[in-house]
This record gives C-alpha cells, sequence and structure tokens, in this order.
C-alpha cells in the first residue's frame, strides 16, 4: 500500500508581466521631426516666448516641441538658434590665392603642424576653399574669405603660416547706419548660436546684463534695415566636395554679350572681371562647377559658345569645399 503524499501548498501564481511601454505620442514621431528640421530654417521667431508661436503651427505642446529640439541636437542633428547676416550688412568679401607648400618637417616629438588648408579652414571667415593643380601639376588654394573691413581681414591672415601670393576683393557693401558693427557684443552671441532654452533672448540678456527688450528691439532693427535676415533653427549641413575649374586670362576683355552668354550656363560659379595689380594680374577669370570628368570638357564648351577664343593663361583643377554657410564676422 502506497504511502499517503503529504500536503502540498499551491503553487504561487506567476508574476504579472510588465506593461508594454505606452506609444509615443503622435506629436513624438518622425514627422514632428522633419517639422523641427525643416520649419524654422529663415523664420525662428523674433518673439519672447518663441516656442508658444511654434508650437501652434507644428501640433505640438511648447514643451514636447523645445524636447524634441533638444533630442535632435544632442544627437547632432540640429544647430543652436543662429543670426544670418542680411544684403545691407556691411562687410567686405576677398579671393585669396597661394602656392601651396608642403609641410614643414618636424621632429617626431613634436606636435605636427597644420597645413595650409587646415588652417585656411579654421578662419572665421572662410567660406570656400578650393584645392587647386594647375595645367603644370602645381599645387594651389584658392579661398574666399568675407571680414567687416579689411583690418579684420588681416587679422584673420596673420594667424596662417603662409601669405596669400593673389588677392582680389570680390564685394564691398558699405552701410552708415547704426547696426551689428555699433553693438558687438549681442552680434556675436547671435551670430555663433543661442543655447535651446525656452526663453533663449532672455537668457541672451541675462548674459549681456541687459533686459530682454532691448535685445528683442535690436534685432527686431537689424532685420528692418537689412542688416539682419533671420534667425534660424536649422539641421546641420552636410559638408560636401564638388568639383570644378578655375580660368584666369592677363588680356582678355569679354564684351556683353561674352559676359552674358557665360553668365546663362547654370554651372557657372563666379565671374572674375578686374584691373590688374601686383596682387592680382589678371583682366579676367571665371570659377566653373561641374562633374568630375566633365568640368575641363564643359569649360571648352562654354568659352566656344560665349565666343571667348583666348586660352586661359592659367587653367587649374579644383577641389571645393564649403565649411560653413555663413561667416563668422564678429567677436573674432
Amino acid at each position: 500500500m502506497n504511502p499517503v503524499p503529504p500536503h502540498q501548498p499551491p503553487l504561487a501564481p506567476p508574476p504579472p508581466r510588465p506593461s508594454p511601454p505606452a506609444a509615443a505620442p503622435p506629436s513624438c514621431c518622425a514627422g514632428l521631426f522633419q517639422t523641427v528640421l525643416h520649419g524654422w530654417q529663415d523664420r525662428f521667431p523674433l518673439r519672447s516666448s518663441p516656442f508658444y508661436v511654434m508650437a501652434a503651427s507644428s501640433g505640438a505642446t511648447p514643451r514636447e516641441l523645445l524636447a524634441t529640439c533638444e533630442r535632435l541636437q544632442r544627437s547632432g542633428a540640429l544647430q543652436p538658434i543662429r543670426a544670418h547676416w542680411g544684403p545691407a550688412l556691411r562687410r567686405e568679401r576677398w579671393r585669396l590665392g597661394f602656392h601651396a607648400a608642403p609641410r614643414a618637417t618636424r621632429p617626431q616629438a613634436e606636435p605636427p603642424e597644420k597645413s595650409l588648408a587646415e588652417e585656411l579652414l579654421a578662419l572665421p571667415g572662410c567660406m570656400r576653399l578650393e584645392h587647386g593643380t594647375d595645367q603644370n601639376g602645381h599645387a594651389q588654394l584658392w579661398v574666399e574669405l568675407e571680414a567687416l573691413d579689411e583690418l579684420r581681414l588681416q587679422h584673420q591672415l596673420d594667424r596662417l603660416s603662409l601669405a596669400p601670393q593673389y588677392r582680389l576683393r570680390l564685394q564691398t557693401v558699405q552701410d552708415t547706419r547704426p547696426g551689428p558693427y555699433d553693438d558687438e557684443a549681442l552680434a556675436s552671441l547671435v551670430e555663433r548660436g543661442l543655447p535651446l532654452s525656452a526663453g533663449p533672448y532672455e537668457r541672451c540678456a541675462q548674459l549681456l546684463g541687459r533686459s530682454e527688450r532691448q535685445v528683442l528691439a535690436a534685432l527686431r532693427n537689424w532685420q528692418r534695415d537689412g542688416q539682419l535676415a533671420h534667425l534660424s533653427l536649422a539641421p546641420t549641413p552636410t559638408r560636401s566636395t564638388r568639383v570644378g575649374v578655375l580660368a584666369l586670362w592677363s588680356t582678355a576683355i569679354p564684351g556683353s554679350a561674352c559676359l552674358h552668354a557665360l553668365q546663362l550656363h547654370q554651372g557657372l560659379q563666379r565671374l572674375l572681371p578686374a584691373e590688374p595689380t601686383p596682387q592680382w594680374p589678371w583682366r579676367f577669370g571665371l570659377v566653373l562647377e561641374a562633374a568630375q570628368t566633365l568640368a575641363d570638357h564643359q569649360l571648352n564648351a562654354l568659352l566656344a559658345q560665349a565666343g571667348l577664343c583666348e586660352p586661359p593663361d592659367l587653367r587649374v583643377s579644383l577641389r571645393i569645399e564649403r565649411p560653413r554657410e555663413g561667416a563668422l564676422l564678429f567677436g573674432i
């Protein structure tokens, strides 16, 4: 006869499964990310509480909108709130050329020196850097820089290990009205970018020891006068490299019909008419961007179409970098 088994306590019920995480509200989906990345590239509000204004058109609450912006900025996808200067702002744009020299040899224990290209890309006014090789295989560097005036241009050039061999002033904007150059503390802050917060202008005012009303009034005045185009909350730009060709003539002086034909070409980036000087010995030049294998062919076709039969004295194949969207003009 089998013994009676001892009494067994009932099994404990299994622990409850954790509830699935709540789904993100619709305002946190990819649609809001796209709205943040593209909705305020050229119209960030000049208002005391800009995220309340922006939330009205985004379908999100101000808190959700700000949190999304912070998340994108932490990931590197979104820039700070930044000023873009307008066409009326007083400044100068220059084109400079360098014969690229090889790096000097240094003892192994010493830190490596920067190349000239790295030095140029680090200049706050550098808008465009062209790595070139001329028809004789010689390396060159061409750069376009912006500065408030020639003195500040020279302050940037003093940082370089090599002085430019060629120098041409491309553009000068004159403006005698009060503007950002009379308030460089504020201009420098908004140019480099305001941090994200519910009250970015209030934080800016605190840093400057002013009232938020004074900061907003100054920015609105600059915008009214065309010195400030807008403030933006924009995605971080993708660094890209393009190719092209530079052509320079010492004696050619194209007529108006030729210039008009050249300007119609989609890839033309710049015409360079000039009075020759010791710092710029050419009367005419152009920069053309095109596909890697087509740049020289397109240049030949363009010159033939425009009726410019004289071959250029200097022809340089280019690899082009654009390190920033706008030059940093203040606080340098």
